[in-house]
């Protein structure tokens, strides 16, 4: 069965190119149009049929009749419910076909494809529909703007180029991203429940790689983020933010060195002064700096008190960069600034060891120790001031602990309506996905 599909999928992408190569022909245009627009070929791999009379993906004018559930034409949503009443009618009224790889286009080009590419943005509120552009099949401006509005919407580099991960994305069907809302709905209701009273707090959402800090309850503060790779994933916790160290040293975790530095070390016996570490023995007063010809692995991280350990003092080059939000947790992470700014430009931002890198964590705490308004306020920012300044290790405790919550939200509508997806970055969906039963998933075809 399963070299049956295969064979079924590579027939199919031969047949789709050829007919895409018969495009070119003049006077068959509409013809192939039909047919790769309409699933006419793709209609094996369409998404799960969930009433028997689902029609096929085929309409050269979606907006005709598609399903009302937005805000007039904006691409925008009044509520989470709204979005699952578009996307539960999007999944009975149309199929959705993958999409025939291309080369990478961008405005100006030319190919059957962006047919494809503009009906379904049309469909998803990324493109207003109205009069049927002249050539269909040329990369317009219209398309180009749409098409970043969607990379946006979907954590995307918003580049305007249609490529590999733009049309990975596109390809989803209504009926995964309708189970993605609903996920997600539990998962926003369960934190609201969680927050309680609190409406001052700080929020981390991993496949985001987002920050949010909300006074009031009202959003305040927002940035981006870095968060754990996949062999060392950002936890999911609840804590409370109740001090600040100020110029950070770094104590190197155990977990970080064995992985990440050891076995460096057996490659290069320098990567020690090449990454600015020590290796030390012992705290405070009594912590002294050994040579690497000391170094002993049954005392590293091991074995009775005192043990080796490595160690970088703090400076510019020290991986927490100048401030470190601690908060109680049992994973022993915690919330940090980095000199390493330039990884905040990537799309993808899962590059940690488990703490959360921000991207401006002097804003935070100003916030944070401006929290009691007025003289006192103002008196707490400007001794955070002069502290960084001096260069000097220091911890301050805040005058008010602030919640801390890290989440995992991977749909959710923004402040403006606007509806975001993310990808599933540590595989927490696709495990709630392995437990929906038939009966569960077909439910979105019920009353």
């Amino acid at each position: 069965m399963r070299r049956v599909t295969r064979v079924s999928a590579v027939l199919r992408t031969v047949i789709l190119r050829s007919l895409i190569l018969l495009a070119r022909v003049p006077g068959t245009a509409a013809v192939v149009s039909a047919a790769v627009l309409g699933g006419l070929i793709n209609v094996a791999v369409a998404a799960p049929p969930f009433t028997a009379d689902e029609p096929a993906y085929e309409s050269q004018n979606p907006a005709a009749g598609q399903p009302q559930a937005m805000v007039s034409g904006q691409g925008r949503f009044e509520s989470i419910e709204g979005a699952l009443a578009r996307y539960r009618a999007l999944t009975l009224e149309y199929r959705w076909p993958p999409i025939v790889p291309t080369a990478t286009l961008r405005l100006g080009d030319i190919d059957p494809v962006v047919a494809d590419i503009r009906n379904r943005l049309i469909l998803l509120g990324d493109l207003q529909a109205g009069i049927a552009p002249a050539e269909p099949w040329r990369f317009d401006e219209a398309l180009q703007a749409a098409l970043v509005r969607f990379q946006r919407r979907h954590g995307l580099e918003a580049d305007g180029l249609w490529g590999r991960r733009s049309r990975a994305a596109l390809e989803v069907s209504p009926g995964l991203r309708y189970r993605q809302l609903q996920r997600n709905r539990e998962r926003l209701d369960q934190f609201e429940v969680q927050r309680g009273a609190a409406n001052t707090y700080v929020v981390v959402n991993i496949p985001a790689f987002e920050m949010r800090y909300f006074e009031a309850g009202k959003p305040v503060l927002q940035m981006r983020a870095i968060v754990g790779k996949l062999k060392a994933r950002t936890p999911l916790l609840v804590s409370q933010i109740d001090s600040l160290e100020l110029n950070p040293d770094w104590n190197v975790p155990s977990g970080i060195a064995y992985r990440d530095i050891v076995p460096s070390m057996e490659q290069s016996p320098d990567v020690l002064h090449s990454k600015g570490l020590e290796l030390v023995v012992g705290h405070g007063a009594a912590m002294r700096s050994l040579p690497l010809s000391e170094l002993d692995f049954e005392h590293l991280y091991r074995g009775p008190q005192p043990q080796q350990r490595f160690w970088q003092a703090p400076g510019p080059s020290n991986p927490l960069g100048q401030l470190k939000f601690n908060f109680p947790n049992p994973y022993l992470v915690y919330m940090h600034g980095t000199p390493s700014a330039g990884l905040f430009s990537k799309p993808t931002r899962n590059f940690s060891s488990g703490c959360i890198r921000i991207e401006y964590p002097d804003k935070l705490a100003k916030r944070l120790f401006g929290l009691a308004g007025g003289d006192q306020g103002a008196a707490s920012v400007s001794r955070l001031e002069r502290e960084i300044a001096s260069g000097k290790n220091r911890v301050l405790s805040l005058p008010v602990p602030v919640p801390v919550y890290t989440t995992y939200w991977t749909a959710w509508l923004d402040d403006e309506g606007q509806l975001q997806f993310r990808d599933d970055l540590y595989g927490h969906d696709s495990d709630a996905e392995q437990h929906v039963s038939v009966t569960q998933q077909v439910r979105i075809a019920g009353p």
